[in-house]
């Protein structure tokens, strides 16, 4: 009867004596079958590993596609939303808008673009807007939120929208419309407003603020106080 033969593993080092390692032919295979399925299943997952990966990046890429088209309907809505509290301001005060508020609502956002659109580069915000004309001047005040993590400098200009759409700008003291914040500035201005301009013929305050270069990061108009 023939005696099965084994292979022998040898392991051999410089400065040790040589060991050795009988290993029969079936075990062999067993042990290259087990080594085989190993690494298919490493291959299967490291392709199942970068699928995920793609797709988690493709995933991310249509969630901040999805946040910008958010952000854009938000500020739209907002805006529709200033117009409307305008119109609802003027006609608290007069009893109806007048001929030239309403012209002025419909026709300035083709007209006038700026009167009406919003600047939002997201490096800074405006809260707690709060502004009124009493006495023949404008008073306003709202804190600054650097929304960066540097900080940021710059100056923030006051404009009044008529009813025709035409934007005046207001003077006020540049120490109080410039600003260096590292994270929250409370502003507080006021300002003149320009003689002959009645408070009926003002339908709201546009704010537009500047960075050091002179890039304008943010631009919105709001409803007036009396």
């Amino acid at each position: 009867m023939k005696k099965q033969a084994n292979y022998s593993v040898l392991f051999m080092r410089d400065d040790t004596d040589v060991r050795s390692f009988r290993v029969s032919p079936k075990r062999l295979r067993v042990l290259l079958w087990v080594s085989s399925c190993l690494g298919v299943v490493l291959l299967i997952s490291l392709v199942i590993g970068v699928r995920s990966f793609v797709g988690y990046r493709v995933a991310l890429s249509e969630k901040r596609d999805l946040e910008v088209k958010l952000a854009e309907a938000l500020v739209d809505v907002e805006r529709a939303g200033n117009i409307g509290m305008m119109q609802k301001a003027q006609e608290d005060k007069g009893g109806k808008v007048s001929k030239e508020s309403a012209k002025a609502q419909s026709s300035a956002p083709a007209g006038n673009a700026r009167a009406f659109s919003k600047v939002h580069s997201g490096a800074i915000a405006v809260e707690n807007m709060r502004s009124s004309v009493s006495g023949g001047s404008l008073t306003t005040t709202f804190d600054l939120n650097n929304r960066g993590g540097a900080a940021l400098s710059g100056e923030v200009g006051l404009f009044l929208l008529r009813n025709d759409g035409t934007l005046t700008p207001l003077e006020a003291p540049s120490a109080d419309l410039t600003f260096q914040i590292q994270r929250f500035k409370h502003i507080s201005a006021s300002a003149k407003v320009p003689s002959g301009l009645p408070r009926r013929e003002v339908l709201g305050l546009r704010v537009e603020i500047k960075n050091s270069e002179g890039e304008t990061i943010l631009g919105e108009t709001y409803p007036l106080g009396s």
